[in-house]
């Protein structure tokens, strides 16, 4: 079923204009509901071990293929990817969750947060600062490490965030602006039919990043 997806994203990516769109409506609409029971699969799976996904209609996590080229120098129309943001609330939550983005030659899952608003990136970093030693164990574990790409690399502060200590010991931490991890499939792993149990058990490697982000994001204050 996945072969469908893969053939017409990359007819896709060949004619990315609407009226290539409009005759192809119908391939769109059968890769559509490919990725919506896909990720429903991925849902039934998660909610096993994270139960506050529980009651998320799948429809609800997919992004939507049309792109917003208001603002953009690329005016084509369409994504040339599906993607789902699986997280309390559905694909608009800030909360860590679980990401998945199918497209030809970038087949990846990640999970964590990415661009989390600022307010809630500064409850991470006090987090990181007042218990490091709770964030070593799980952000550098090898079991996550060896197995899983830490995000976020390539797009750190140069230097420390303002308001914290400067001679913190672990301040690169603090300079990240994504808690993430990632994983690359190959096309052929993404094309067998046990590809989604492979998806979830992933996931569930990373529940305790997502659920370390969710506990140190949800902070109110000191009772």
């Amino acid at each position: 079923m996945m072969k469908t997806v893969y053939t017409f994203l990359g007819d896709l990516a060949k004619n990315n204009n609407r009226d290539w769109f409009q005759s192809h409506k119908a391939a769109y609409q059968d890769a559509l509901e490919i990725m919506r029971d896909f990720a429903s699969q991925l849902l039934e799976g998660i909610i096993r071990f994270d139960t506050s996904l529980a009651g998320l209609d799948p429809k609800d996590t997919l992004f939507r293929i049309y792109k917003d080229i208001r603002f953009s120098k690329d005016k084509t129309p369409y994504k040339t990817h599906f993607g789902c943001w699986m997280a309390r609330g559905g694909r608009k939550s800030t909360d860590a969750g679980y990401y998945f983005h199918l497209e030809p030659g970038n087949t990846f899952m990640a999970a964590g947060v990415h661009s989390p608003p600022k307010e809630k990136l500064q409850l991470i970093r006090q987090e990181i600062l007042y218990n490091p030693s709770e964030f070593l164990k799980l952000f550098h574990n090898p079991a996550i490490t060896e197995r899983f790409e830490r995000g976020g690399m390539d797009d750190k502060l140069k230097k420390g965030p303002l308001g914290f200590p400067k001679d913190f010991e672990h301040t690169d931490e603090l300079k990240f602006k994504h808690y993430i991890f990632l994983k690359y499939y190959e096309e052929k792993e993404v094309l067998r039919s046990d590809f989604p149990d492979q998806v979830v058990g992933d996931y569930k490697d990373l529940n305790p990043v997502v659920g370390y982000l969710n506990h140190a994001m949800s902070f109110t204050g000191n009772e």
